[in-house]
């Protein structure tokens, strides 16, 4: 693996700052880059972005950070680059999606805002590790609401994908809306960066 990122650490503190300027609530707000290439690169842009996902990648000795990208045009053929909070991915024998530790379990609430039998250890971008309770089978499928701190909850869909002992089950999480994906995304995110602030040492406090 490469021990330089692809981006410079103030070129991602400057993405960084646009991220979380507007904050996780909606796509909508999300702020970015003006892009003025010229007539061609711009029609170049514009296909690509019709046909696949752009992202923008910063890549560490043990983590991957990949911002997704989306290309908006006006009336006038300008066309902003929009940032969105990353996902990130741990390097290892095997490349896969950060887990957050929670130090407090956060419990999955029902329809009511009452809290089910269920809890939430562990937290990815599209995963979590569930406890059921140790005399309780865990669910093949929920669907159920995660409240994260300080934030309103967002309806989850998951499908169970391996049982543990003890209670515990790995789920794979599925979203009723592109926005709360960005949601989590940005909570991980923030905790990352609070978790490995070594990555990014001149970023004030109140960025995060």
């Amino acid at each position: 693996m490469t021990e330089e990122t692809v981006l410079t650490r103030d070129e991602l503190a400057y993405i960084n700052r646009l991220v979380n300027r507007a904050g996780p609530d909606t796509a909508a707000s999300r702020t970015g880059f003006r892009i003025d290439g010229g007539p061609q690169p711009n029609e170049l842009l514009v296909r690509l972005a019709s046909q696949t996902e752009l992202s923008l990648q910063a890549k560490f000795p043990d983590f991957t950070m990949s911002f997704p990208l989306q290309l908006k045009e006006d009336e006038f053929h300008n066309l902003d680059l929009q940032l969105a909070p990353p996902l990130i991915y741990e390097h290892g024998s095997v490349t896969r999606a950060w887990r957050l530790h929670l130090e407090e379990p956060l419990a999955l609430l029902t329809s009511d805002g009452s809290e089910s039998a269920l809890s939430v250890q562990e937290l990815s971008s599209h995963g979590l590790l569930v406890n059921a309770g140790k005399h309780r089978k865990p669910p093949k499928h929920f669907h159920l609401c995660l409240a994260l701190p300080d934030d309103a909850p967002l309806e989850i869909e998951a499908s169970r994908v391996r049982e543990m002992k003890g209670g515990l089950a790995a789920y794979e999480v599925e979203f009723a809306k592109e926005q709360d994906a960005e949601r989590i995304r940005a909570f991980l995110y923030q905790q990352h960066q609070r978790l490995h602030p070594e990555l990014q040492p001149e970023l004030p406090v109140d960025l995060v």
